[in-house]
């Protein structure tokens, strides 16, 4: 449905609907103080509405500037490579108005990477890595990307590209591309640390951070994450080692051979493409009383287990339901990748410059956001007595409803809990020190 909508949403901004060209007079006006020259302002908000309009796997500067009405592609060359702009600061208009009509407290930053296949080597960050497309290693671009996730909505606000190592071996290659000198050599952990620390600082309402093993493993975006106040749900791998209530030491895979059989609860962590994801779930203390490690098993295959580590914030309650609502919340990174694959071409370009790359990209991401929010489920309606609030915050306008072009989907519902759910303790007990250690 998500798809659907945002499909839809296509459609009506590239026609310029009432409520959508709404949202693209809104974006606009949060970017056009990055650009110093009008030249530069208007040939970017035409690369929006090209990438927009653009069909195909491939969106060349040629066939941009033809969707653009441009004669030749100098104009949108330029704007990547030679005009004077901030493309930091264009990203930090673009959290503005995400911010702005889907911002949530308890909103969540869900991070993930992706991959764009290239053929040469000339591209900036290209290197033969892993590539979660295709699973194995290829010659390919990785990017590291936060999608801000609310229960309304969920949209792309940040990236890092990620320079593998092989890149700092020596300056020439770098220097080619354009890499500015002081960049040094960070893991994708880091990248992703530095987009939580970098959200914080710019007050971006958000309660949590989620992520796989790639990210679960280390303490980079852990500390990050504990330092600003956030809670997170991180995926970790079978030998991650944590320390117990108890005070020993074990893996997860050893907590989870010790959890008593009347502590699984099934639950849904969300719906996903074929219904309700349904798991066993059970979480058990450690050392610390804010960290607590989460154990996932298949319904259908008990030996199919996934493990996170999570932190939540000194004085907020520890919820199983919580903590399991989060790890269902990752998926929508994934989504956003896919969407924008098909819809905007985030990495769909041929640019191979440093610069270029991050322009293209911050402006792929205004794309998609527009969709994202013209997608969007309506905002809940305002306690009695209580107007809604204008444009540019959260709400949408009242004529959302009366467009007959963006159709709202209504919020899933959530699944009874059973009455054998022992989950109403504020945080797991302690597993009984009779029994076996593993």
């Amino acid at each position: 449905m998500r798809t659907l909508n945002n499909e839809v949403a296509v459609g009506a901004i590239v026609g310029d609907g009432a409520w959508p060209g709404e949202l693209r007079r809104e974006l606009f006006a949060q970017l056009a103080g990055v650009f110093a020259q009008a030249r530069s302002r208007f040939t970017a908000f035409a690369y929006i509405g090209a990438l927009l309009s653009e069909p195909g796997d491939r969106r060349s500067c040629w066939q941009l500037a033809g969707q653009a009405g441009h004669a030749t592609p100098r104009r949108v060359q330029a704007l990547l490579a030679e005009h004077r702009w901030d493309w930091k600061a264009a990203l930090a208009a673009l959290q503005r108005f995400i911010v702005g009509r889907l911002g949530d407290a308890g909103a969540i930053l869900a991070i993930d990477e992706t991959a764009g296949l290239k053929k040469g080597t000339a591209t900036v960050g290209v290197a033969r890595q892993y590539a979660g497309i295709t699973g194995q290693v290829e010659n390919c671009q990785a990017v590291v990307f936060a999608a801000y996730v609310t229960a309304r909505g969920h949209a792309p606000s940040g990236f890092r590209l990620y320079l593998p190592e092989s890149w700092f071996r020596g300056r020439a290659r770098r220097d080619r591309a354009r890499v500015p000198a002081r960049t040094r050599f960070a893991a994708k952990p880091a990248l992703a640390a530095a987009m939580v620390t970098a959200a914080a600082r710019a007050r971006v309402p958000f309660s949590w951070v989620a992520g796989d093993e790639v990210y679960g493993r280390g303490g980079r975006l852990r500390q990050a994450c504990e330092t600003a106040g956030k809670g997170y749900v991180l995926a970790v791998p079978v030998n991650f080692a944590v320390r117990l209530a108890s005070g020993r030491k074990a893996a997860v895979s050893a907590v989870a051979a010790i959890v008593p059989a009347a502590a699984w609860e099934t639950r849904s962590c969300g719906p996903g493409c074929k219904g309700c994801r349904d798991y066993a779930w059970a979480w058990a203390a450690t050392a610390s009383p804010r960290h607590q490690v989460l154990i996932r098993r298949s319904l259908s295959g008990p030996a199919d287990l996934a493990f996170y580590y999570c932190h939540v914030p000194q004085g907020r309650p520890v919820t199983l339901t919580a903590l399991v609502t989060v790890t269902g919340k990752r998926w929508p990174a994934e989504e956003c990748h896919q969407q924008g694959k098909g819809q905007t071409g985030p990495g769909q370009h041929q640019v191979r410059l440093w610069c270029s790359f991050c322009r293209h990209t911050v402006l792929s991401m205004c794309a998609q956001a527009l969709l994202a929010v013209a997608a969007a489920r309506p905002a809940p309606a305002p306690p009695p007595g209580r107007s809604r609030a204008p444009a540019g915050s959260s709400a949408q306008p009242a004529a959302w409803r009366d467009t007959g072009k963006l159709p709202a989907t209504p919020p899933a519902s959530h699944p009874a809990i059973p009455a054998w759910s022992r989950s109403a303790s504020p945080r797991p007990a302690a597993w009984p020190a009779s029994r076996p250690r593993p």
